[in-house]
């Protein structure tokens, strides 16, 4: 009987264990949900980016415009820059040594001349 019961709140311990959320593992220097702001100068041309982590998904999101409010362009040719300015950026900014920044496929949309867009390192 008494053999029996240990089994039971063993069982039970194993069972709440695996329940638990898992740690989310910061890989970032900035804290998750702070906005940061920096301006970037990318082959010739001076920029603002915005970006915010976010640890739950590890990644940043991230908007960029041009310097003064200046709008971006729209078409796939102006995505395909703007998502090389921010690759590098987030690299420079965020990134740990050695790695370097992606976009994540799909998530780029521009809105009225500023850029969205989200990150990642690895």
């Amino acid at each position: 009987m008494r053999l029996g019961f240990i089994a039971a709140i063993a069982l039970l311990t194993m069972l709440g264990a695996c329940s638990r959320p898992k740690p989310v593992i910061v890989n970032s220097p900035y804290g998750s949900g702070t906005t940061h702001s920096e301006p970037v100068f990318y082959n010739g041309k001076h920029y603002k980016l915005s970006f915010k982590y976010i640890a739950v998904k590890n990644l940043y999101d991230v908007s960029i415009i041009g310097k003064g409010g200046r709008k971006l362009g729209s078409k796939p040719g102006d995505a395909k820059i703007v998502g090389e300015v921010v690759s590098s950026a987030i690299r420079h900014f965020t990134c740990a040594t050695g790695q370097k920044a992606h976009i994540l496929p799909g998530s780029q949309r521009n809105l009225n001349g500023r850029w969205h867009m989200f990150a990642r390192c690895g």
